[in-house]
């Protein structure tokens, strides 16, 4: 409960301070954070939104904890350190898993798959609608064997983004992987599928409600199924050269099928943009 009042406090503090310094004068301004196009003329920070594929970095942290295990009176907890390269055509994302869950022997933590994709853009720039496919890739990088595969593992990556000029924007993600040589230990070799929908929502003032950190997983190798569903609220802000989003989303299990599998958990997390084109970044109000 802590981490949700030390949250709350955060997205306080920062609203007070967007109040105080007028700093969302212009709310369009939001956009690049996503990264996005700018139009000074736009009434809301998701309209003209554009492609997801600019030139940008970010680092992102999403931390997953789940207070409660299906089956079992142990959490759990999985840190996610992510850093994303977007140029006009590829958005490439690391993903580097730090995870703590228990064992018969006790808790086990340490580093899982570390693994990467590359989403090509398929579509117009222009266009409401974008599309991408790309490879995926994940290392046998697990400090143990209770923390990940012993495998290689290679698949896909798929992404489409929708704007609604309303405000809302709409997508998902998908990955596939299996693996094409390694040494199993019986644990999940391959066959492992996940479907991420994305649902934002404007609120004004970098303020927005969102639905996109619960993850479906289908292990079809060891027969799991988890199928959550999220709500949550995030808040932009700019500080220095850097846009900040800040969020909480709750997840809560609708259909699971399988051992050691969350029955709800907590997301929380804080992304870091940096806007690689100068006209983007002096668009942003200090």
């Amino acid at each position: 409960m802590k981490w949700i009042f030390l949250f709350i406090s955060v997205i306080a503090l920062s609203r007070l301070g967007i109040a105080q310094t007028n700093t969302y004068s212009s709310p369009e301004s939001i956009q690049s954070t996503i990264p996005s196009k700018i139009n000074a003329e736009a009434p809301n920070p998701f309209k003209g939104f554009g492609s997801p594929w600019k030139h940008s970095c970010a680092l992102n942290i999403d931390n997953y904890y789940s207070p409660k295990i299906q089956g079992a009176t142990e959490v759990g907890n999985i840190l996610l350190l992510r850093g994303v390269f977007a140029t006009k055509r590829h958005m490439v994302r690391a993903t580097l898993p730090f995870v703590s869950i228990a064992t018969p022997n006790g808790y086990r933590s340490g580093i899982g798959n570390f693994n990467i994709f590359d989403i090509i853009h398929l579509t117009n720039d222009s266009s409401n609608i974008h599309f991408g496919l790309g490879p995926l890739d994940s290392a046998p990088s697990a400090t143990s064997s209770v923390l990940g595969v012993d495998q290689w593992q290679f698949g896909g990556s798929a992404l489409i983004a929708h704007v609604n000029q309303s405000g809302i924007i709409t997508g998902g993600l998908a990955t596939y992987r299996t693996a094409l040589f390694g040494i199993d230990h019986g644990l999940n070799g391959g066959g492992y599928l996940t479907l991420q929908p994305a649902l934002l929502l404007n609120m004004g003032n970098g303020l927005y409600g969102r639905s996109m950190g619960a993850t479906c997983i289908f292990d079809f190798n060891n027969k799991k199924t988890l199928i959550p569903i999220g709500i949550g609220i995030g808040q932009f802000f700019k500080a220095g050269n850097a846009i900040v989003n800040i969020f909480i989303e709750p997840g809560f299990t609708v259909y699971s099928e399988g051992e050691n599998l969350p029955a709800y958990q907590v997301l929380i997390g804080m992304y870091f943009f940096w806007l690689k084109d100068k006209k983007q970044s002096n668009a942003m109000p200090d």
